[in-house]
């Protein structure tokens, strides 16, 4: 009778699922998500905002963000000059956000307002997007 109860408990505890604790609590979760930063006046140009896409992963209790896009919904262009100025200044401004992932990013000569507006706007978007 022992020898069959422990032949039992042996066969179903060798049918049981293994868990693997370690990799059931590492479950990685990613979420995309887009934040608008704030509408700033670029001097007498016009206005200018930011839109970022951040990339949030939660591996455990890590937690990382990655700006993945960058882009001007509203920039100025009220004169030939003003959009001059942004279409040759917003495509750096956005290669420096995204490889340096932060607003602290440098600006453009020549286009010294409209990349103070992109980095005050571009804060606070990044600024949402720590807060969510």
């Amino acid at each position: 009778m022992r020898k069959a109860i422990t032949t039992l408990l042996t066969v179903s505890a060798l049918a049981l699922p293994v868990v693997n604790t370690a990799t059931a609590a590492t479950k990685t979760r990613v979420v995309v998500h887009k934040f608008s930063g704030t509408t700033y006046q670029v001097s007498h140009f016009g206005e200018l905002k930011v839109v970022i896409t951040v990339k949030k992963t939660t591996k455990g209790k890590k937690i990382t963000r990655r700006i993945t896009a960058v882009s001007v919904p509203i920039y100025p262009a009220s004169s030939g000059r003003s959009q001059y100025i942004s279409e040759n200044a917003i495509p750096i401004l956005r290669s420096e956000t995204l490889s340096r992932q932060s607003a602290n990013i440098d600006l453009v000569s020549g286009a010294t307002d409209t990349s103070d507006a992109f980095v005050h706007s571009l804060q606070a978007a990044i600024l949402k997007a720590r807060k969510a």
